[in-house]
């Protein structure tokens, strides 16, 4: 199906980055996905509902377009770019010191082309890791999630989000994989990075999710599911070792690990100050 409508309606450079789905040779568990959804829909409930985390990806998504528009803009600083990063988890624990070395101009070109380059998607992320020597194996890993987030929040209608957290095929991990049943025993999934195969996912997702009554938000909606999916498992993983601790903060918000991997504050940020950020002067 077009992701929710919009895709035929979208024309000039941008539309070029329309991914069709691939063919999926997994079938995700309907009973699992609802059990998700049970348990997001109930933290959510226990914190004001569902309404202000969907708001503030919306504004995510705003602040992202205000700094990077339809055509390609004259400058990218490296005040707009910080903007953006903070907003991004886990990159801007693992890229700031890389990050930091680069000079300005050739971020904004890597971010440029990255965005606004001719070659398909996949050669234009493999480029942006490419400003990172391969022996730097979690910087480059992390580069991959920076631009995976900076592509789908731009335009997250079209592009599907495709962080190693979504799917790792290397490691054969990520939110994905827990909607497999039977997933312990799998010691190989048919599953791999492409964007079509992150579209078709998605597009699985998305179709779950209206046959429950949910009909608006669904690219953000099934970020959220995917980030609760992804929240079990490292908390079931990391039980009694503290490497939720040590990784993404305390362990008395069930919620906390849910919203810093989708870059929007666990600390309750309302959504007025979301609005407020996403207005910020540094964006131009």
């Amino acid at each position: 199906m077009l992701w929710f409508g919009r895709q035929a309606k979208d024309k000039g450079s941008a539309g070029r980055d329309d991914i069709p789905p691939a063919s999926l040779e997994v079938q995700f568990d309907k009973d699992i996905a609802q059990s998700k959804l049970d348990g997001l829909l109930k933290e959510l409930g226990e914190r004001g509902g569902l309404e202000p985390y969907l708001e503030a990806l919306k504004l995510k998504h705003e602040l992202f377009l205000k700094a990077l528009p339809e055509d390609r803009p004259a400058e990218i600083s490296r005040e707009t770019f910080n903007t953006l990063l903070s907003s991004i988890f886990p990159a801007r624990r693992k890229l700031a010191e890389t990050l930091g070395h680069m000079d300005d101009a050739t971020l904004a070109r890597v971010i440029g082309d990255l965005i606004y380059g001719e070659g398909v998607i996949e050669e234009r992320i493999q480029a942006f890791c490419e400003l990172v020597p391969k022996d730097e194996k979690k910087p480059r890993r992390a580069m991959w999630d920076l631009a995976a987030e900076l592509l789908h929040f731009r335009a997250p209608e079209r592009i599907p989000l495709m962080t190693r957290w979504v799917w790792d095929a290397n490691t054969t991990s990520g939110a994905l994989r827990e909607f497999l049943r039977g997933n312990d025993a799998l010691r190989e999934i048919p599953l791999d990075t492409r964007p079509g195969t992150f579209q078709a996912s998605r597009a699985w997702f998305g179709e779950f999710l209206a046959e429950r009554g949910f009909y608006r938000d669904l690219p953000f909606l099934v970020d959220m599911l995917l980030a609760q999916a992804y929240a079990d498992y490292v908390k079931a993983m990391s039980a009694g070792i503290g490497m939720v601790d040590a990784e993404f903060g305390g362990r008395g918000d069930p919620l906390e690990l849910v919203l810093k991997l989708l870059g929007i504050d666990p600390r309750a940020r309302d959504v007025k100050d979301a609005h407020a950020s996403a207005d910020e002067p540094t964006i131009h």
